[in-house]
């Protein structure tokens, strides 16, 4: 994994979303609406996102861990207990096994 973008260390704990539980919530996942990561320019850095999934009928969220700060909001908000905080390590540990679509870095602009 990456260094952490904005943190000068690693957070304690990350979010991990179970995509075989993710609905997206029909297109306004709560998840990515309370996500906001930190301010960078003025503009707002979510760690977390949506994006397509081809095998299912709408898009899963996915969290990216070099911006995550371990805040536990998207945790806290999903409808479907599809998100778990785990430490730091954990979390790492554990995404591969229940990601469907893995983590790709976004393309810089």
């Amino acid at each position: 994994m990456p260094e952490h973008k904005f943190l000068k260390k690693q957070p304690k704990r990350l979010a991990v979303v179970d995509q075989a539980a993710c609905t997206g919530c029909a297109g306004s996942p709560a998840c990515v609406i309370f996500c906001e990561t930190v301010m960078v320019k003025n503009q707002v850095v979510d760690a977390i996102r949506v994006v397509e999934a081809p095998q299912n009928p709408f898009e899963l969220a996915v969290v990216e861990y070099d911006k995550c700060i371990g805040c536990a909001l998207c945790a806290k908000v999903c409808p479907w207990d599809a998100i778990t905080m785990y430490s730091h390590d954990e979390a790492l540990e554990i995404a591969p096994s229940v990601t469907i679509i893995p983590h790709r870095p976004a393309l810089a602009s």
